[in-house]
């Protein structure tokens, strides 16, 4: 999650544009594998002080050299995974009364933002696959998803972290009409990731599928039946072993067809596994059974 850098950058003098392009060339991929590795961080509390300045660095970089499609994946993931991993969970661990409401403004600005920024750098990785998918982006959601159906493979991640973003922010803002109306673009820009490669991104484009899905009942044009085989994709997928599709299942599907025992069940199960069963994702699961623990402790408020 997000990207650990090398201890030590040696920074040589350089005497043309090119040849910072070159050397920022050779450095994305050790950016990529670095930003691998930090998901599997055992320690919480560092890998949140870590995150931002790692950011800035690999941001940095790409604006070096601003078509590099690595670079251009790992920003766009980065500004996901942070506000997703810790401000929404602070957001989530504040009360919802008037003491905290202009703590939970500054935060949900902030958030917002940075997904804002995540979607940014997606549309500039899928413009380097097609030149007019932004403008069609930018159009309405039947020119977003016809311009998505003509990308292959290689987009899949574009358009994930595209569709997430955009979600992501609808959701912090629900009461934003213009926001809310970009739901429907930002669920065919993760089905066509779906499509592609569901496999990418540890099944992450079936487990939002999941969460959107199951976000309303059927009385308000949820699907909740869709929801439940989407998050048994994502979890089916690593074997159980990453455990936040779980944690959604319980919070969002568990909720919304108000199966209490379902719901403390599959978190009481999240909640036994150790961490480390998937080495690889060990600081997405931490921060999996940390939202477990919450929503357990607030199981009243749900049911």
């Amino acid at each position: 999650m997000n990207i650990r850098l090398p201890v030590a950058v040696v920074l040589v003098p350089l005497v043309c544009s090119g040849c910072v392009g070159m050397t920022v060339g050779m450095t994305a991929p050790v950016v990529k594998i670095a930003s691998q590795h930090f998901a599997s961080e055992s320690d919480v509390t560092l890998a949140r002080e870590a995150s931002p300045g790692q950011l800035e660095t690999a941001e940095g970089f790409l604006a070096a050299d601003p078509e590099n499609r690595i670079l251009l994946g790992v920003v766009a993931q980065g500004y996901i995974e942070y506000p997703f991993g810790f401000l929404e969970d602070d957001l989530e661990s504040l009360p919802d009364d008037p003491d905290h409401a202009a703590q939970r403004t500054a935060i949900t600005v902030r958030a917002t933002g940075l997904y804002d920024r995540a979607l940014g750098f997606a549309l500039r990785l899928l413009q380097l696959d097609d030149k007019n998918f932004p403008a069609a982006f930018n159009k309405d959601v039947a020119s977003a998803d016809a311009e998505a159906k003509k990308l292959d493979k290689d987009s899949a991640p574009g358009l994930l972290f595209a569709g997430l973003a955009l979600a992501s922010s609808i959701n912090l803002n629900r009461d934003d009409v213009s926001r809310v109306v970009d739901l429907p673009k930002a669920i065919a820009l993760i089905k066509r990731s779906h499509e592609l490669d569901p496999k990418f991104y540890n099944g992450g484009a079936a487990m939002t599928l999941g969460i959107i899905y199951s976000s309303q009942g059927k009385a308000m044009g949820g699907d909740p039946d869709l929801a439940k085989k989407m998050f048994d994709e994502a979890i089916a997928l690593n074997n159980g072993k990453y455990l936040m599709p779980k944690v959604m299942l319980a919070r969002f599907y568990a909720v919304v067809i108000q199966d209490r025992a379902l719901f403390e069940k599959t978190l009481k199960e999240v909640l036994a596994t150790p961490a480390n069963v998937f080495p690889e994702q060990r600081l997405a699961n931490l921060l999996a059974q940390k939202r477990a623990k919450r929503y357990l402790a607030h199981a009243d408020d749900y049911f």
